[in-house]
C-alpha cells in the first residue's frame, strides 16, 4: 500500500467532551484525556443507566490467539478471556465472570500513561495496564494464566473516534494496533509462548442506546492491521494502518451466507476500496438473558483475504464479532 495517498487525520482533542460541554465529534490520530461524559448533559440515572465502558486486548499468533476483555455496564461488571489453540482449531480455556461494579473492578477514564482496567472476583483476576514502555495485559484464575507485555513497534498507532450514538449520546473508542508482544498463556500444565505476536487494543467509553448491536472486524499482522464496524459509529472506527500511518475507510457491510457460526463471511464497501472474506478457523460464543437485559455474542477466530484500497492484504489473522445486546 505504500503508493497509496495518506489520508490525514487531524490529532485528538484534548478531551471527548470540552470545558464548553460540547462533544468533539470525529476521528483522529492519537490519544484525547479523560473521557468524562458529565459534562455533556442527561440526568445521572440516565448516564448510570447508558454509561458503558470497556477495554479489550487480543493477542495473535501463529499458533494461539489470547484475548480479555473488561466490562463495566454501569449496573454490573463483567470480564473474559479466552485461550484458542489455532492449530487443533478450538478453544482451550475460557473464563467468563459477573460483579458488581466498583466492587469487581473499574474501567479505565482513559488510555494514557497510567491508565489502568482491572476486575477481580474471588480468586481470579484480570488487568489491562499502560505503564511506561508499553501495555501490561494480565489473566490469573484456576484454569488460565497469561502474562503478556504489549510494546509498541515503529509502526505502531492509535485511532480516536469520537462519534454520535441514535438512541443514545456518544461514544469515544481507541483502537490501537502495531503492538509486538512478549509473555507467556499457561493452561494445563503446558506454557504457550506468545513472543512474536501482534496485538490489538480497543478501549470504549459511550452513552449508549439501550439495544445496540454491530458486526466488527479486526485484523493485524506485523506491517498491517484492518478495523471495520456495521451497525456502530459506522464509519468513524473504520481504518487501515500501513507503516504506521492510518487511513480512513468508508462505510462496510458484512455478509455471510448462512446461520453457522463457522460460515464465512463478506466484508466489503458500496465503492468496492474494501472486499475481504474472513474464513474461521475456530468460535467463541456467550448468550446470557436476565430478562431486563440480554447478550448474544459470537467471536469467530480466523484469516481475511482480500483487498483493501485495492492492494491484496494477503493472509491477515483476526476476528469477526456479532454482538446484540439490549442493555
Amino acid at each position: 500500500m505504500s503508493h497509496v495517498p495518506e489520508a490525514e487525520l487531524p490529532p485528538a482533542p484534548v478531551a471527548a467532551v470540552g470545558h464548553d460541554g460540547q462533544i468533539r465529534f470525529g476521528r483522529y490520530t492519537g490519544e484525547t484525556g479523560s473521557i468524562d461524559w458529565t459534562r455533556a448533559g442527561r440526568g445521572r440515572l440516565w448516564r448510570v443507566l447508558h454509561w458503558k465502558r470497556w477495554q479489550y486486548a487480543c493477542v495473535i499468533g501463529e499458533d494461539h490467539v489470547a484475548a480479555l476483555a473488561i466490562v463495566d455496564l454501569g449496573w454490573s461488571m463483567t470480564a473474559f478471556a479466552y485461550l484458542f489453540d489455532r492449530r487443533a482449531a478450538r478453544v482451550l480455556a475460557d473464563v467468563s465472570l459477573e460483579g458488581l461494579p466498583r466492587a469487581s473492578g473499574r474501567v479505565a477514564d482513559h488510555v494514557g500513561p497510567g491508565a489502568r482496567s482491572a476486575f477481580r472476583l474471588g480468586g481470579t483476576s484480570l488487568s489491562i495496564e499502560h505503564s511506561l514502555g508499553g501495555w501490561q495485559a494480565s489473566v490469573r484464575s484456576r484454569t488460565l494464566t497469561i502474562e503478556a507485555t504489549l510494546e509498541p513497534g515503529p509502526e505502531a498507532a492509535t485511532m480516536c473516534a469520537i462519534a454520535r450514538v441514535p438512541g443514545g449520546l456518544a461514544n469515544c473508542t481507541h483502537k490501537m494496533h502495531g503492538l509486538r508482544v512478549q509473555g507467556l498463556a499457561r493452561f494445563g500444565g503446558e506454557a504457550f509462548d506468545l513472543g512474536g505476536s501482534v496485538a490489538a487494543l480497543d478501549h470504549t467509553s459511550g452513552l449508549l442506546a439501550r439495544r445496540t448491536e454491530w458486526r466488527w472486524a479486526s485484523a493485524a499482522g506485523p506491517l498491517l492491521a484492518i478495523n471495520l464496524v456495521d451497525g456502530f459509529q459506522e464509519p468513524f472506527e473504520n481504518a487501515v494502518w500501513c507503516g504506521g500511518r492510518i487511513m480512513p475507510l468508508p462505510p462496510v457491510r458484512f455478509e455471510r451466507d448462512s446461520d453457522s457460526p463457522m460460515a464465512a463471511w463478506r466484508v466489503r464497501s458500496s465503492d468496492a476500496s474494501v472486499d475481504l472474506v474472513f474464513d474461521p478457523e475456530g468460535v467463541r460464543s456467550q448468550d446470557k438473558n436476565l430478562g431486563f437485559a440480554a447478550s448474544r455474542f459470537v467471536q469467530p477466530i480466523g484469516t481475511y483475504r482480500g483487498t483493501v484500497l485495492g492492494q491484496d492484504v494477503g493472509t491477515l489473522s483476526g476476528v469477526l464479532e456479532d454482538h446484540v445486546a439490549r442493555w
